[in-house]
């Protein structure tokens, strides 16, 4: 910083001294001396811009350089990291696409394989029920006859004593008792 504040003192120095001189100096010299003056007092002027200057304005422009470059390398890895996710996203959306009409295909399938073995096992449920039912009828079956046979022998029995009691005499029921009671003794001694 004292380099720069020394620098602009000395050039100010040299950029007055030719006008204190011509100040100083009376006018003889004319117009040409004075536009000679100039154009050194300019040329220190520019020396001095140079001189002072140039670091700041090479070490601007290189951080200039560097920052475009640097923006420049951040702006290429965002495009690369773009179209990989791009890549990716096609990529999972065909496999997505692929998987789900596999899927669909597969759902499918299953479907039609569950369809099928409900209808075998609802066939079977339906056989069971059916055997069943017919068991079930065959047994009912029976019973309604052995009941009918039962009733029909009670009745025939109900019938057949009411006519022997009507037809048999006293004599006869007698005569029926012995022999059963004689039956009786000779089957028990």
């Amino acid at each position: 910083m004292t380099k720069k504040i020394i620098g602009l003192a000395s050039y100010l120095a040299l950029a007055v001294a030719p006008v204190a001189a011509f100040a100083a100096g009376g006018g003889e010299h004319g117009i040409p001396s004075v536009v000679g003056l100039q154009v050194i007092n300019f040329a220190i002027y520019v020396a001095l811009v140079y001189f002072v200057l140039r670091k700041p304005v090479r070490e601007f422009f290189k951080s200039r350089v560097e920052n475009y470059q640097q923006a420049l390398r951040k702006a290429e890895h965002a495009r690369e990291e773009a179209e990989a996710k791009k890549r990716e996203i096609q990529e999972r959306l065909a496999t997505l696409e692929n998987t789900s009409e596999s899927s669909l295909a597969n759902a499918r399938k299953e479907a039609a394989a569950m369809l099928e073995r409900i209808q075998r096992e609802a066939e079977e449920f339906a056989q069971k029920l059916k055997f069943e039912a017919n068991q079930t009828v065959a047994i009912e079956l029976e019973k309604a006859k052995m009941e009918l046979r039962r009733e029909l022998l009670d009745q025939a029995v109900a019938m057949a004593e009411k006519m022997l009691r009507d037809k048999m005499v006293e004599n006869d029921q007698k005569r029926l008792q012995t022999e059963f009671v004689d039956k009786i003794r000779e089957a028990h001694p």
